[in-house]
């Protein structure tokens, strides 16, 4: 079974599925080096990082000869920032600030050929080595973001319609805590309550639900509220903790 094959299972199992991101440094030396065989899929960041539908295809290509399932986050549900990223190899995309079924629209568009979408047939990494047409809806993977009140309100309609094609809800917690009134901390009572809610919506449809997670103490605390999707830190922050943990040590040396 290919990593794709066995994260889709993941998905539809509601099984811990783990990830992490590039958002700062477009290297693919490092990403080569952070491939495990525990990580499921790393994601690069169109929208905040430095990422773009050219920059990031020696990164996609990196993950194709790999074997590791690649996700990118555009910047805006727009069918061509979505369909030019599968062109070039992306496994999937995470579509941020989803509120409306137009959204997801827009977004399976984007990702399937007709009948279920409109994708375009075109570009050098659509298909794997040895794919065939009938396979490619199999193994590509959408996971929007819910990160507002609006997008809660509305995520039962969003999974009665689309819920077929969406591998996984993905909260964005920093912009969800803005939009709830407590900017940057994402553990206020609010927060949480917001939290809770899309994880138990998710769990009533059977659908596999996550969110980001600076850090393993996060991670521990989400999952123990029914995430199963734990999306963790990003490569400045593993650079960042090597970084001060190695500079402090040698500070204390006498």
């Amino acid at each position: 079974m290919t990593k794709y094959e066995a994260l889709k299972k993941k998905f539809q199992n509601r099984d811990v599925v783990i990830g992490t991101t590039m958002a700062m440094f477009n290297n693919t030396l490092i990403l080569e080096k952070m491939n495990r065989d525990d990580l499921d899929y790393v994601l690069f960041d169109a929208e905040h990082g430095v990422f773009d539908a050219q920059n990031v295809i020696p990164a996609l290509q990196i993950c194709r000869l790999m074997g590791l399932p690649s996700f990118v986050r555009v910047q805006d549900s727009e069918y061509f920032l979505a369909a030019k990223l599968i062109d070039m190899g992306a496994d999937g995309i995470m579509l941020p600030r989803t509120e409306t079924l137009e959204q997801l629209r827009t977004a399976v568009d984007a990702l399937l050929f007709h009948p279920v979408g409109r994708k375009g047939m075109g570009g050098h990494g659509q298909f794997r080595a040895g794919e065939k047409f009938a396979d490619f809806g199999k193994t590509r993977f959408l996971m929007p973001q819910i990160e507002s009140p609006k997008g809660i309100a509305n995520l039962p309609a969003m999974l009665e319609e689309y819920g077929e094609y969406i591998d996984a809800i993905i909260i964005g917690p920093y912009d969800m805590s803005a939009m709830v009134g407590t900017p940057q901390n994402i553990t206020s009572p609010v927060m949480l309550a917001s939290i809770q809610e899309v994880f138990d919506i998710c769990k009533k449809y059977g659908k596999s639900t996550g969110i980001f997670c600076d850090n393993e103490e996060k991670a521990e605390l989400f999952r123990k509220m029914g995430a199963n999707v734990l999306w963790v830190a990003t490569d400045k922050d593993f650079f960042l903790r090597g970084y001060n943990e190695m500079i402090n040590a040698v500070a204390k040396l006498d």
